[in-house]
């Protein structure tokens, strides 16, 4: 099983990629979102993990767009947790530290830790690739944030557990395959979720009818996102996540009145949802 992330070995999406794939998939590191869609798309891996969501910063706009213009299908999510740890050179000291390397997301979520800590902050495309940086450069003064399987790669010591601001630091991310590798499951014994986009028509009460579609059919809807047409100003597809699957009746009849309403709608997957 091949496994495309975005980024480099032991970021969190990594983390994501082995806990989706926990047979030691082969991984496929990826410089961007689209080059982790494109390697999936081209058959460059069997397999993408994207994040697209956080229970911090919210959602990852550039992914949903994504989803659109890939023809691709979510297969799976998984919920993992953020533990940000401060990473140095084996031997060095935690007062010792004057640079911090890391995402900018990864920054700012770690902002009291910071602040208490005083040493002066750099952004970097990534946490791991911050992580193998300072490995890299062999100097005690600097540091990354970055999680535990960075620290285990790139041969760093953990010289702070846990310096987010929030305990509860979690990314959901997303399986994308091409349509058809992965078998259609029955519906039966599983908590599934089902993801689409639609557009609908610019006219009053558009939206609250098709939500009413769903409140009607006593299905719960998890996740609204709208986000701009390209085409037209202030216009807007939306995404949607609802608990259920495509194959049961409800639903069917849900998707069916939807598409009656819609200028256009995909579904974009239907899987088990993650704990």
């Amino acid at each position: 099983m091949r496994v495309a992330f975005q980024g480099e070995p032991g970021a969190y999406s990594h983390e994501a990629a082995l806990a989706h794939s926990p047979q030691e998939p082969e991984i496929v590191p990826c410089r961007t979102f689209r080059d982790v869609f494109r390697a999936v798309a081209g058959e460059g891996a069997d397999v993408g993990i994207v994040p697209i969501e956080n229970s911090l910063t919210g959602s990852i706009h550039e992914v949903y767009d994504l989803l659109l213009e890939f023809p691709l299908e979510i297969v799976g999510e998984v919920f993992q947790p953020i533990a940000h740890k401060l990473l140095g050179l084996p031997g060095a000291r935690l007062e010792g530290i004057r640079d911090v390397y890391s995402h900018p997301q990864a920054l700012w979520q770690c902002e009291s830790f910071l602040e208490t800590l005083g040493a002066e902050r750099h952004a970097f495309y990534d946490t791991a690739g911050a992580a193998r940086w300072v490995a890299e450069q062999g100097d005690p003064v600097r540091a990354a944030i970055a999680g535990p399987l960075a620290a285990e790669l790139y041969g760093l010591e953990v010289l702070r557990e846990d310096v987010s601001d929030c305990e509860r630091n979690t990314t959901r991310f997303l399986a994308l395959t091409l349509p058809g590798r992965v078998p259609p499951e029955a519906p039966g014994g599983q908590r599934w979720r089902t993801s689409l986009v639609v557009e609908l028509r610019h006219e009053p009460g558009a939206l609250y009818r098709a939500l009413g579609i769903f409140a009607e059919r006593g299905i719960n809807l998890t996740k609204l996102e709208s986000r701009p047409l390209r085409t037209e100003r202030w216009r807007y597809r939306f995404y949607l996540d609802f608990e259920g699957h495509r194959g049961e009746a409800h639903v069917q009849d849900a998707l069916a009145r939807l598409r009656e309403q819609a200028v256009f709608l995909r579904v974009l997957g239907a899987y088990v949802k993650g704990s």
